[in-house]
C-alpha cells in the first residue's frame, strides 16, 4: 500500500500546460422523482409572501438545515401561516431557544409538517397552551395533545409568523418530516411553487491530501475561476499536487430567482475522477441524531477561524453520515505522475441546475511529514483516556472524525481562576460526542465547592460548563476543545426593569432585562425565573436572544394594587430578587 508523504515547505501546487475538455454534460445527479408526492401540500404562507432565506440541506453551526426558512415580507412578525393539508395538531412546543413557539401538524398520508419560531398559534391551540403553562407554572412546554383534538384543514391559518427561539429575524421554519421516523425531509422536492433557475455559484475550492485511511494530512486553497462556457475552472487546466491520493473541498452556495443576495444550501454534489464517481453526497433527507456529522462534512477549522464553510468531497473515517454514496474510495482520488486525472464536481440545487469544475490533476513529488508535536496520539475508533497532573479526559469511541494526535499546555491563573488554564488542545479540532473533563482546583475552599464550574476561558467572557465536585475535581462534560480552568460563581443574576412602573394601569406589558456573569455551555443550567403577583404565578415569556421577559396582562390579574415578586436563579443557584409594589 502507498504510503502519502508531503512537502512542508516551498510551492505546494504547480501549474502544467492545459489540456482541452469537450462539451460541459449535465450533471449526474438530478432531483429525486419519488416517492414525495408533488401537488399534496401547498405554500404555508401565501406565494407573494415567499421569499427563502434558507434551504435544506444548508450548513449550519453544528447541524444541517432541515427545512425551508420563508422570510418575512414585512421584515415584521405577524404574517398569517396556513396548513398546507388537512390533519390535526400532533405536537405544540414552547422554549426559550431552538424553534421557539412551534406547531406539528401530522397529516393523513404519513407526513408531518412543522413549524418553527412562530409569534401566536392559532386562538384555540394559544388558549390550550396557555391553560397548561399555567397549570404546570412553565414557561417552556412540549405538549401532544389527543389526535384529532385540533383538526386543521387546508388553506386554514393556524398561526403567525414570528422570531420566537433561537431565530435572527422574523420568518417561518418550515419543515415536512416523514411521521414513522420523523426524519426530516427536502420540503422542495414536494412540488412547492419555487422559481428557480440559477444555478449555484461556485466561490472557490481546497485540496487536502490524505492518507491511507482519508484523514488530512495537509491542505491548500485551489482557486477556481468562470470560463465563457458557464464552467468553472484553474487558471492552466491543470495542476501538479505533491500527494499519492487527495480529496478536494468546495465552497458553494445557491440562489433562487429574484433573490441574488441569500447564500443557500446545495441539494447535491458529486466528485468524478475519469468519469468515475468517486464521492456523492445529497439532501433527500436528514437524521436528526446524524446532523451534527457536519462537522465532518465540512472544513471545521476554517469555519472556527473565518466562518466559511467548505463541503468536504470525500469522507473523513468517523463520519457516520447517510446522505452519502458509499463509493469505494469515499472521495479519496489517487494520483499518477505520469497519468493525468480529470477531476470533475457537479453541485445541484433542488430545482436541476448544475455548476460544474473541471480540470486535470497530476502527482508532484511527496516529501515525508512528521505528525506535530503531541503528548498522546488518539484513534478515531476506539475510547481514549488522557490523565495528566490535576487533568484527565475520557473521549467516548465515536467522539473523533479521524485520528488526533492530542496536545495539552498549561498557562499561569489570572485572577478569579482556581486552577492554571488547561489548554486542551485546538478549538478548531471538533469534538461529535460530550467527553468526561476533570481538573483539580488549587485553593479552592470548602464553602466554595457547590459554587465551582469548569469554565472556557481565555480571550473572551468565561463562559461555564457546569461542574460537580468528585474526588477532588472539578468535574462536567463538554463537546468543544479549548482554554478551560476552575472558576466559581457566587454573583447573583442581574434583573433590570424595561417596562414597570407603580402605574401599570394603562400598560399591556410587564418586562425585564435578566442577565448573568456567566455565559453557560454544555452541562451548565440557562437562567431560570419565577413570577407571582400577590404569591399567584403568572407567566412571563423568555426571549432569551434579547435576555427578556415580558409578561402580557392576559386577565390573571385584577385591578388595584399588587405585589410582583420576580427570582431569577443561575446555574449555581445564586439569586436574585426584584419585589415591587404597582397599580392595575
Amino acid at each position: 500500500m502507498f504510503r502519502l508523504y508531503l512537502r512542508t515547505v516551498g510551492v505546494l501546487i504547480a501549474i502544467l500546460p492545459a489540456f482541452s475538455f469537450g462539451h460541459p454534460g449535465r450533471a449526474s445527479v438530478v432531483p429525486t422523482e419519488a416517492p414525495f408526492p408533488k401537488d399534496y401540500f401547498r405554500m404555508p404562507v401565501e406565494l407573494a409572501d415567499v421569499r427563502l432565506s434558507g434551504t435544506f440541506g444548508e450548513l449550519r453551526a453544528n447541524h444541517f438545515h432541515t427545512g425551508i426558512d420563508i422570510s418575512s415580507k414585512t421584515g415584521t412578525v405577524g404574517l398569517p401561516v396556513y396548513a398546507p393539508a388537512d390533519g390535526f395538531v400532533d405536537r405544540i412546543k414552547v422554549q426559550e431557544t431552538g424553534y421557539g413557539n412551534a406547531l406539528y401538524i401530522r397529516h393523513p398520508n404519513g407526513y408531518t409538517t412543522v413549524y418553527g419560531h412562530l409569534d401566536r398559534f392559532a386562538p384555540e391551540v394559544e388558549k390550550y397552551v396557555r391553560e397548561v403553562q399555567y397549570k404546570r407554572e412553565r414557561f417552556s412546554v412540549d405538549l401532544y395533545p389527543k389526535d384529532g383534538l385540533f383538526p386543521v384543514k387546508k388553506g386554514a391559518q393556524i398561526a403567525n409568523m414570528g422570531n420566537s427561539g433561537s431565530s435572527g429575524g422574523p420568518h417561518l421554519h418550515f419543515e415536512i418530516r416523514r411521521s414513522s421516523d420523523q426524519k426530516a425531509l427536502n420540503p422542495l422536492l414536494f412540488g412547492l411553487p419555487v422559481p428557480d433557475d440559477v444555478p449555484p455559484h461556485l466561490r472557490d475550492m481546497k485540496v487536502y491530501y490524505l492518507n491511507p485511511d482519508r484523514e488530512v494530512l495537509e491542505s491548500q486553497s485551489l482557486a477556481i475561476e468562470p470560463r465563457p462556457d458557464g464552467t468553472y475552472g484553474v487558471q492552466g487546466d491543470t495542476v501538479r499536487l505533491p500527494a499519492w491520493r487527495v480529496g478536494f473541498g468546495l465552497r458553494a452556495y445557491d440562489q433562487a430567482t429574484g433573490n441574488p443576495h441569500n447564500k443557500n444550501g446545495l441539494y447535491s454534489l458529486v466528485l468524478k475522477a475519469n468519469d468515475h464517481t468517486e464521492y456523492k453526497w445529497q439532501a433527500d433527507e436528514i437524521d436528526f441524531g446524524e446532523s451534527r456529522y457536519l462537522n465532518a462534512h465540512t472544513d471545521y477549522a476554517v469555519h472556527a477561524r473565518n466562518g466559511a464553510m467548505y463541503h468536504r468531497c470525500f469522507v473523513l473515517p468517523g463520519d457516520r453520515l447517510s446522505n452519502y454514496t458509499r463509493t469505494e474510495s469515499l472521495g479519496a482520488v489517487p494520483l499518477y505522475k505520469d497519468i493525468p486525472a480529470e477531476i470533475v464536481l457537479e453541485a445541484v440545487d433542488a430545482s436541476g441546475n448544475e455548476s460544474t469544475v473541471r480540470f486535470w490533476a497530476f502527482r508532484g513529488d511527496p516529501q515525508p511529514q512528521d505528525p506535530p508535536p503531541h503528548q498522546f496520539k488518539l484513534p478515531y475508533d476506539v475510547s481514549n483516556q488522557v490523565d495528566l497532573k490535576d487533568f484527565s479526559m475520557s473521549i467516548p469511541k465515536g467522539a473523533l472524525y479521524e485520528t488526533l494526535y492530542f496536545r495539552h499546555e498549561l498557562l499561569p491563573a489570572e485572577p478569579d481562576m482556581y486552577s492554571e488554564i488547561h489548554q486542551v488542545h485546538e478549538r478548531t479540532v471538533p469534538l461529535h460526542r460530550y467527553c468526561t473533563m476533570r481538573i483539580r482546583p488549587d485553593n479552592l475552599p470548602e464553602h466554595l465547592r457547590s459554587k465551582a464550574v469548569v469554565a472556557r476561558t481565555r480571550n473572551s467572557r468565561p463562559v461555564n460548563c457546569g461542574g460537580e465536585w468528585e474526588d477532588g475535581f472539578v468535574v462536567t462534560r463538554v463537546r468543544d476543545f479549548g482554554d478551560y480552568c476552575v472558576m466559581v460563581d457566587t454573583t447573583p443574576p442581574s434583573i433590570k426593569p424595561v417596562v414597570f412602573s407603580v402605574d401599570m394601569r394603562r400598560k399591556k406589558t410587564m418586562s425585564f432585562r435578566i442577565s448573568d456573569d456567566f455565559r453557560t455551555d454544555a452541562r451548565a443550567k440557562g437562567l431560570r425565573f419565577r413570577g407571582t403577583v400577590d404569591g399567584k404565578w403568572i407567566l412571563f415569556e423568555y426571549d432569551k436572544k434579547r435576555a427578556r421577559l415580558t409578561y402580557y396582562f392576559d386577565g390573571h390579574i385584577d385591578k388595584g394594587e399588587h405585589t410582583l415578586r420576580l427570582v431569577v436563579t443561575d446555574d449555581r443557584g445564586n439569586d436574585a430578587v426584584f419585589e415591587r409594589n404597582f397599580v392595575r
